[in-house]
């Protein structure tokens, strides 16, 4: 047997007829109609499982290549294999990634016309920007609500120049944090300063939702996947020239807090901003900036550091009956940069149950046509790294499977 990539389907292989009638099964197929999957999955699916996993995984940060990162890996692995697929099996790479400096904290301090320094801002050595340019910047603060393409084109119409200063932005608005970032390269900012406003992001501390105090974080890196390796797969970094992808941002990027937004944008002084753009910040008048009302300034550093990190797959795969060489990918992020149910909890659990349940079906008469591919995949917070270096690897996806079966 030898497999081959080709997509998926066509006309005419749908599994119901018009009218919704479930279509017999093909021949050496499946065995049993839709409906019939249907009320197996929904007898074999357990709330109790996936509420369970969100609550380990969510429990604690586990970054690649840490020790929490690691044990994650090889229980999910250990889970795979209890249920006895086809076939489970882990595949490394060595990607670069950014972390903080231990040996050096990123900082933002409140300094004098002279540029001595007036106030030094707390911030958490552990919340950075992936993939930010380390280094310093001092400038004047401009507001700049979401960082959209709109709300850049509105500073401008309003005479307000963001060049050499730091901009502060909220979190949302439909762009990334990647997007955030180049926008205000582009238009010429010293540094990007970002944070959850309130107005979008709940932080009453009697309802769910984040505290004042806390950041949210996201890679900066306009772009997917190893930047050093871009447009082709990332092993040790020894078998290609050394490049760097152009999407990498060439000013400092940090999150921060709605309390540490506040401290700022309260000081601003400058035109008013348009009522679309005031959030729900405490004691802050909406205005853009440059100015403080004081004449001070902010300074921002952002030291971190590349790192070649080992990172790993894990794969577990149900053959196809029919059409082995051609599948289906389920795959979930499993990396966190801080503790929370959302992306790699919540997907790392939905993943495993959907394993567990589509092999006990197997178990109970189901045979799929199509080859079922379950995937953890790793650096999912660094910009998918994992999944896209194993994307770029120019082989078909069933290379495993075909060498298993032949």
């Amino acid at each position: 047997f030898s497999g081959h990539c080709s997509q998926v389907g066509g006309q005419g292989e749908e599994d119901e007829q018009p009218g919704g009638v479930a279509k017999p099964p093909a021949e050496g197929g499946a065995g049993l109609y839709l409906g019939e999957l249907r009320v197996m999955m929904r007898m074999l699916l357990q709330d109790e499982d996936i509420h369970n996993m969100v609550s380990r995984v969510s429990r604690a940060n586990h970054p690649p290549g840490s020790a929490e990162g690691t044990s994650l890996a090889s229980e999910i692995l250990r889970r795979f294999t209890q249920l006895q697929m086809d076939h489970t099996w882990t595949e490394s790479l060595y990607a670069t990634l950014q972390f903080p400096d231990r040996s050096q904290r990123s900082s933002l301090w409140l300094v004098d016309s002279a540029g001595l320094v007036a106030e030094q801002i707390p911030l958490n050595p552990s919340d950075f920007c992936p993939y930010s340019a380390a280094g310093s910047t001092t400038g004047g603060v401009v507001y700049a609500n979401y960082g959209r393409p709109e709300d850049f084109n509105w500073l401008k119409s309003a005479g307000i120049s963001v060049t050499g200063c730091v901009v502060v932005m909220r979190v949302g608005g439909g762009v990334s944090f990647a997007e955030k970032v180049w926008l205000a390269e582009r238009n010429g900012a010293g540094g990007v300063l970002i944070y959850p406003d309130p107005a979008d992001l709940p932080q009453d501390p009697r309802r769910l939702g984040l505290n004042t105090h806390t950041t949210v974080s996201e890679h900066v890196h306009l772009g997917s996947g190893d930047p050093f390796t871009p447009g082709f797969p990332s092993f040790n970094h020894t078998q290609f020239p050394p490049i760097q992808s152009s999407g990498l941002p060439l000013i400092p990027a940090l999150p921060i807090s709605a309390t540490v937004a506040a401290k700022l944008l309260s000081q601003l002084s400058g035109p008013s901003c348009p009522p679309s753009w005031r959030g729900r910040l405490p004691y802050v008048r909406c205005v853009v900036g440059p100015e403080f009302s004081s004449g001070r300034r902010v300074k921002m550093s952002v030291h971190n550091v590349m790192t070649p990190v080992l990172l790993n797959n894990i794969f577990s795969s149900l053959e196809g009956r029919v059409e082995p060489d051609q599948y289906i990918i389920l795959g979930a992020q499993r990396d966190s940069l801080s503790p929370g149910a959302v992306k790699s909890g919540v997907g790392t659990a939905i993943l495993l149950e959907l394993a567990r349940t589509f092999s006990a079906m197997v178990k109970n008469g189901f045979s799929p046509r199509r080859s079922l591919l379950f995937v953890s995949w790793d650096a999912g917070e660094f910009g998918n790294v994992g999944a896209t270096e194993w994307l770029e690897v120019p082989r078909c996806v069933t290379d495993h499977l075909c060498g298993a079966a032949q």
